[in-house]
């Protein structure tokens, strides 16, 4: 008996390290295939994959963090991040304040559609912060790829279709976008971004409901959130505000509030971090 147990966990074992190579080796092929083949892979694994969730750290700042992995056998897929932060004070609560989660940092193998890979790791993700506490999720996710996608749409030419913008705004936003001064200008400097804010915001509005499987903000729709609100310049590194003008997407999961809005300001308003817990500092 001893020996046919020895047996069939060797047996296990190597078909354990065949199947890790074997999906290795489609994920790698994938990653030149087509949508349709990527979403059959995607469809294939999720027979199969799980989300190990890793320990929290604590932070002095943002609570709890965790880290979300989504695998199949020994190989990775893909992975999230979330924060839970502190309960609000009780004059905090009186006033409306819940206990805030965030989630974000989605991302996963170039050979599955982010929008299908980040699903389980999301709904993962929200039974873990619900279990913890959390009386509300949020999602954030940077617009990568904006301002490439103004240029490429020329879409400072539709501005009149999204609100009451004029000839100053449309060359701002062309001027940011494209990373150059305007016209008579020496400089790309605070004027032009100041000029170009609501009109950007408009645009990025719409670039962040825009149907594409890669884009972190579709993945966090897909799994149930609502849009909240875009926040302009919220990253101001140079390499953000070059790639998107430095805008990020805020989303609550659940139905949407006109709370969630002055929420999302008060987490992810620019400073010189990624998002400020509720009554603390920005890290």
């Amino acid at each position: 008996f001893q020996h046919m147990r020895r047996s069939l966990v060797a047996s296990s074992a190597r078909l354990a390290r065949y199947t890790t190579k074997a999906d290795a080796t489609r994920l790698e092929a994938a990653r030149s295939a087509s949508l349709a083949d990527r979403s059959s892979l995607a469809a294939e694994l999720s027979g199969r994959w799980i989300v190990a969730t890793g320990a929290p750290q604590q932070t002095e700042s943002a609570g709890d963090s965790f880290g979300f992995a989504l695998r199949v056998d020994e190989v990775n897929l893909g992975v999230l991040r979330a924060a839970l932060f502190p309960a609000p004070p009780k004059q905090r609560r009186d006033e409306g304040h819940l206990r805030t989660a965030l989630i974000f940092g989605a991302s996963c193998h170039p050979g599955l559609p982010l929008s299908l890979a980040a699903k389980p790791l999301v709904e993962a993700a929200r039974a873990e912060l619900a279990q913890r506490g959390a009386e509300r999720v949020m999602g954030l996710a940077p617009l990568t790829g904006l301002c490439g996608w103004v240029v490429e749409e020329q879409a400072w030419e539709r501005l009149s279709s999204l609100g009451e913008f004029g000839d100053e705004a449309a060359g701002a936003v062309e001027a940011v976008a494209r990373g150059v001064p305007r016209p008579g200008h020496s400089v790309l400097g605070q004027g032009t971004f100041s000029a170009a804010q609501k009109a950007f915001e408009a645009l990025a509005t719409a670039y962040a409901r825009r149907d594409d499987p890669e884009s972190e903000c579709l993945a966090y729709l897909e799994a149930g959130a609502d849009l909240a609100a875009v926040h302009w310049l919220h990253d101001t590194s140079q390499e953000a505000v070059r790639d998107r003008a430095g805008v990020s997407a805020s989303l609550e999961f659940g139905a949407y509030s006109p709370a969630a809005e002055a929420t999302a300001d008060e987490l992810y308003m620019p400073s010189s971090g990624i998002y400020t817990p509720p009554g603390g500092k920005a890290s």
